[in-house]
């Protein structure tokens, strides 16, 4: 018996004592049994870990697969699917804002999906593995597929040119990998100011005039570059898409045949259209242009053709942001809120009711000049204008996950018209507010288009 129990007078200083004749462990047969299971279930959960670190270049060696060259399979799809699992690849980036080198593959996943995966890395015509650390991004909206990200360090000795995503079950002869992008970090001297991202273009649109009047828009607003993730339009807006890539240099057209790799709802809601993945993909494609272009303009506006953010006393985007960055610093985001112009109240006795646009498809901004009144509670689904280097994360109307802070854009600065279907049903003509603000923009935007 390896203690005693020393009963004192006073009940309260009774205590156990150990015998100092006995020794502090015994090994009985159960001692030695619990000593041995605990070092059984130690050496397996080293040896599940040492197999999710190395497993790759045991694969590797059971299909007599060099390790010391690299040949990489390049793609011109923009979906990688990757084998043994549900992800598909969209682009590889340096991730320069971690502690060790790193690179991030912004991806799109199965959520329920639990595999394992690697990265690898061409490095000078060797092949380097690293284990994939997997992020779920926050906005997917119950869809089974979400935007994801994969986070690999980069090992010593390794300057990588092109990457790749495997889990375990692959095949290393069909190993497909993508350039990897955003290779020199900059903080200044950026090719564009003010870039737009436009996401998912898709059902056949059909919008021209609104798309041509927000391009324009846009441009004297002082945008440098147009960004467009298009899975399918109209022959007249393929048109359009041709003259302001190819003639203006304004536009960037992404390909975006999202529909033939997943299931997609052409909705926010599952219910109101079934599918596998939110609104045509619209998170990763919002995700992928703020990767692709961290390091190629100051600022990054994310939004729909349908909306303009829109200074109210200044004349252009640099000039706002002036007026913002003496108050905030130039580290800040901003988040613009939503006002909605319904396309059903049309000022019909409008001077720029132009018998030229008559024949052309699509919303005139410039007829809809009565907005909806902002409820004091509501859900916000404003946009907004980024520094791209702060973020990790972005959503349709915030930032998820960012290094620095995002800033609510008072009305009196600055505001996001969208003109859109009406949003509340239950307001009458009488209790829309008259608001002109894109009026002030309206003759240069027509002498423009009138050329």
């Amino acid at each position: 018996m390896l203690y005693t129990f020393y009963r004192h007078k006073d009940p309260n200083l009774s205590f156990l004592q150990r015998d100092p004749h006995q020794p502090l462990i015994t090994m009985t047969k159960k001692n030695l049994m619990k000593i041995f299971l605990g070092l059984t279930l130690f050496t397996m959960g080293y040896m599940i870990f040492i197999t999710q670190e190395w497993s790759v270049e045991q694969l590797f060696r059971r299909k007599d697969w060099a390790m010391d060259t690299c040949f990489p399979n390049l793609s011109t799809d923009p979906f990688i699917p990757i084998q043994g699992s549900k992800t598909f690849v969209l682009n590889a980036f340096f991730e320069h804002r971690t502690y060790n080198m790193s690179l991030r593959l912004i991806s799109i996943v199965w959520r329920p999906e639990k595999t394992i995966h690697h990265c690898l890395l061409c490095c000078q015509d060797r092949l380097f593995t690293s284990l994939a650390k997997r992020t779920i991004h926050h906005s997917h909206f119950r869809f089974p597929y979400g935007t994801g990200d994969f986070l690999c360090d980069i090992p010593e000795d390794c300057e990588p040119t092109y990457a790749g995503l495997v889990s375990e079950d692959f095949d290393p002869e069909h190993v497909t990998f993508v350039p990897i992008l955003n290779r020199v970090p900059r903080e200044s001297s950026f090719p564009a100011n003010f870039t737009v991202c436009l996401s998912t273009m898709f059902g056949g649109y059909n919008n021209v005039l609104q798309f041509v009047q927000a391009m324009e828009m846009y441009h004297l607003l002082g945008a440098q570059r147009v960004v467009v993730y298009k899975t399918n339009c109209s022959r007249d807006m393929e048109e359009v898409l041709h003259y302001y890539e190819d003639e203006v240099g304004l536009v960037e057209v992404v390909p975006w045949p999202i529909d033939t790799h997943i299931k997609v709802s052409s909705s926010w809601l599952a219910t109101k259209s079934p599918g596998d993945l939110h609104y045509y993909g619209q998170i990763p494609a919002l995700n992928d242009c703020l990767y692709r272009n961290m390091y190629q303009t100051k600022y990054l506006l994310l939004h729909d053709p349908d909306e303009i953010i829109l200074p109210v006393d200044n004349s252009t985007w640099g000039e706002l942001l002036s007026t913002l960055e003496i108050k905030y610093g130039n580290k800040a985001n901003f988040y613009f809120e939503n006002n909605v112009f319904p396309i059903e109240e049309t000022d019909e006795s409008s001077r720029f009711n132009l018998s030229e646009w008559a024949t052309i498809p699509g919303v005139n901004f410039l007829l809809h000049v009565l907005r909806e009144p902002i409820l004091k509670s509501h859900y916000k689904t404003g946009k907004l204008i980024i520094n791209p280097r702060t973020v990790f994360e972005i959503s349709v109307h915030g930032v998820k996950r960012q290094n620095s802070r995002t800033v609510e854009v008072s009305s009196h600065l600055g505001r996001l018209y969208h003109i859109r279907r009406r949003k509340n049903a239950k307001l009458k003509s009488r209790d829309l507010v008259r608001d002109e603000g894109l009026l002030r923009f309206a003759p240069q935007m027509i002498r423009k288009l009138l050329l």
